[in-house]
């Protein structure tokens, strides 16, 4: 994330003034440009660089620490060299580092060049030239005469490991190819030298470190730093025609438990490589110029080094292995990145998910309106056949009653709005039966009543020889009780007198 001078950058480098907050971000953004690292650790690199230049202005003793410079500097030449194809990127890496000088390895090849650091932390490099390794000269005797013996110091290509006996190793003890015969970036290797000088001086007790020296690190301290021991021969070197990688030297090795995560987790990307010095002159061998290693006369030391071609991400790795305290600081800061990425998700995700069940409610509610809707109107539909179904059994229950006509279809209207029903809501057929029967009954009582006979007069004559007025009039006596105007009174009676 690029930094402003308003993000809160008290939380990186306390106290820190306005110009000296401006130096920061300056410098921070820069890293951050120029590294090709991951996210999470191009952001660590980044704040750690600043802090240490901007330290210079809290503290006039303050500096970069050695470990910052030449991560800065590591990282500028991985974008300066960077390739657009990843596959042709060269490998690069910091060998040792001086005031204003620095010498690096591209594929194998030594170089040596200038470099300025402004305050902003941004890396000028000068014009790089091929150099070879410093030979040293040792005073030897023989019998009585002193003399001058050139004695090579060489290192050997990088020997891959076996993921297979890594993983699958007892008490951490490995088997590794130490050397092969053939060309290296040192020289020529000879089969028979090896077979005849391998098991003479890569004896048991070998020490593995992680990582070869730097020439300052081995003109200040050549015994080696504790903090780097990986790992010793368990063995003597064996000549074997038929290894696990072809002919070689071969030992068994324990690592030790500082450095046993490490190589698992790393295996796929570093090897071993010697450290040894013997005599070595310009020859030829195999069709090729060079110099040829006559005799291995010491081993220093066998390292776990990268492999060629290993990414920043891979060295800046290796190298945390180095500082217990640099590997916890690094995991620290990974993992609260993780948990700032993981909150954003997480945010993201609850305000998605109440946008979702937001909508989710809204449709509900939509889906319950519809459902009501579909619900009143299968009622009404019910209802409606509800009373269909009343009115017709009531028809059927009336064909045969003597009741006129407009009576029965008064009683069919009444007594289908509310028909009896059973618990399973259907028609009760008994007591509805029994409640058309008592309205039948209390008709006939009525029109009894209001006739003044004991029973309903029909179409015809009447008992008495009249020629059915009686009975018309009865019907227009019974509306005009109800309200009925004469007139209309009159017309349905004579209708209700034929119906009858």
């Amino acid at each position: 994330m690029p930094w402003t001078e308003d993000s809160d950058l008290e939380k990186y480098k306390k106290g820190m003034t306005s110009k000296q907050k401006k130096k920061w971000v300056a410098i921070a953004n820069n890293v951050l440009k120029n590294c090709d690292k991951s996210p999470n650790e191009c952001e660590a690199s980044a704040i750690r660089i600043a802090n240490s230049k901007v330290e210079e202005s809290l503290n006039s003793d303050g500096e970069m620490s050695n470990d910052d410079i030449r991560r800065l500097l590591q990282d500028a030449l991985n974008k300066t060299m960077k390739s657009t194809d990843p596959l042709k990127n060269p490998w690069i890496y910091v060998e040792d580092v001086w005031e204003d000088e620095l010498v690096y390895t591209k594929d194998n090849q030594p170089y040596k060049c200038s470099y300025i650091i402004d305050d902003n932390g941004i890396v000028t490099f000068g014009v790089a030239v091929k150099v070879v390794r410093k030979t040293t000269y040792e005073q030897v005797e023989s019998g009585k005469d002193k003399w001058m013996e050139v004695q090579n110091v060489f290192t050997g290509d990088v020997i891959a490991l076996s993921e297979k006996e890594v993983s699958g190793s007892k008490n951490n003890i490995v088997p590794i190819k130490i050397i092969k015969p053939g060309w290296g970036s040192s020289g020529y290797y000879p089969a028979d030298m090896l077979k005849r000088d391998g098991s003479k001086v890569f004896k048991k007790g070998i020490k593995m470190f992680w990582n070869h020296p730097t020439v300052s690190e081995e003109s200040e301290r050549p015994e080696r730093n504790l903090r780097d021991l990986a790992g010793e021969l368990v063995e003597d070197a064996q000549w074997k025609n038929d290894g696990l990688y072809g002919s070689g030297l071969y030992a068994r090795a324990k690592i030790f438990s500082p450095f046993q995560d490490a190589v698992k987790e790393l295996t796929p990307h570093i090897g071993v490589s010697i450290r040894a010095s013997g005599k070595a002159q310009e020859g030829e061998a195999d069709g090729q110029k060079g110099m040829i290693i006559e005799e291995i006369t010491n081993a220093a030391s066998i390292d776990f080094v990268t492999a060629p071609g290993a990414g920043g991400k891979i060295l800046e790795l290796f190298e945390s292995y180095r500082d217990p305290d640099q590997i916890k600081k690094g995991k620290e800061m990974a993992e609260l990145k993780e948990l700032q990425e993981a909150n954003v998700d997480l945010t993201e995700k609850l305000k998605k998910s109440g946008e979702d069940l937001t909508k989710a409610q809204a449709d509900i509610a939509e889906k319950e309106k519809e459902l009501q809707a579909a619900q009143d109107e299968l009622a009404k539909h019910a209802e409606a056949q509800k009373i269909k179904d009343a009115a017709a059994f009531v028809e059927k229950e009336l064909k045969d009653s003597q009741l006129p006509e407009m009576t029965k279809t008064r009683l069919v209207e009444k007594l289908s709005k509310n028909p009896p029903l059973t618990e399973e809501k259907k028609l009760d057929e008994v007591k509805f039966k029994e409640l058309i029967a008592a309205e039948v009954i209390v008709e006939t009582e009525y029109l009894t009543k209001v006739l003044g006979s004991g029973k309903i007069i029909g179409l015809g004559e009447s008992a008495d020889g009249s020629d059915g007025k009686t009975l018309e009039e009865a019907f227009k006596e019974l509306y005009t009780t109800q309200g009925i105007p004469e007139a209309q009174a009159i017309e349905m009676a004579k209708t209700a007198k034929i119906g009858a």
